[in-house]
């Protein structure tokens, strides 16, 4: 019960802090009829009101805390998303997630050889139908240039 309670706090901070950020969006050019201001500003405003109505109205169920092995896993996968997000630029996405994929496939149990077949087809499909086929440019990484 409390801890639902300190979940719904914690996020409406949070969100409040997201949406104070949100508000400092900025482009030098318009480029869509709202830009790029109020989609992130909305959905955290929506996620505040869930956050609020969660404080008041919640039902009363039995808070199962994870094991540590779970923890442990959870600490990794966020530890990969961070290394992730920092690698993209340097190495570019395919490397950048190939490593990430492969990873977390192994968080998830895969057997090694299978998570690096995964991971290699995924970041190459995935390169290819986001810059060929979506027109998006991905990063081809620093380290190529």
């Amino acid at each position: 019960m409390i801890s639902i309670r300190i979940f719904s706090v914690i996020l409406l901070a949070l969100c409040s802090f997201l949406i104070y950020q949100g508000l400092g969006i900025k482009t030098e050019f318009s480029y869509e009829p709202l830009g790029p201001r109020p989609f992130p500003i909305i959905a955290l405003i929506l996620i505040a009101l869930g956050a609020f109505s969660l404080f008041f109205f919640f039902e009363e169920t039995e808070i199962k805390w994870p094991d540590l092995a779970l923890a442990k896993k959870t600490a990794f996968l966020i530890v990969n998303l961070f290394a992730f997000a920092f690698l993209f630029e340097y190495l570019g996405f395919i490397f950048s997630s190939m490593i990430f994929i492969f990873l977390t496939s192994l968080i998830f149990k895969a057997k090694w050889l299978y998570a690096l077949i995964f991971a290699v087809l995924a970041s190459v499909l995935l390169y290819y139908l986001f810059d060929d086929l979506m027109q998006i440019t991905l990063p081809a990484g620093q380290i190529f240039e």
